[in-house]
């Protein structure tokens, strides 16, 4: 697949993506980081971006942890059927 280019904003800041991901693909998951690095700043009263981001990554790893854990158990449950 080609890679494009999609201009994306995430906390009122420009970034330009070059990816071969899905416009809309990429658009979900920029909102799903906007609304995390939202809501830890709104939750933690943290305004520095540093801090939001290693937040928000750490919160985001966390529950992609948790989908991993969740993943195998039924993976594992579906190959003992």
């Amino acid at each position: 697949m080609e890679k494009k280019t999609i201009s994306v904003e995430i906390l009122n800041e420009k970034y330009v993506l070059h990816t071969d991901a899905g416009e809309e693909d990429v658009l979900n998951v920029v909102n799903i980081v906007n609304e995390k690095l939202t809501e830890l700043s709104n939750k933690k009263k943290v305004h520095s971006k540093d801090k939001l981001a290693v937040w928000a990554a750490l919160d985001l790893a966390g529950e992609l942890y948790q989908l991993r854990q969740d993943y195998d158990k039924l993976l594992k449950l579906a190959k003992e059927r």
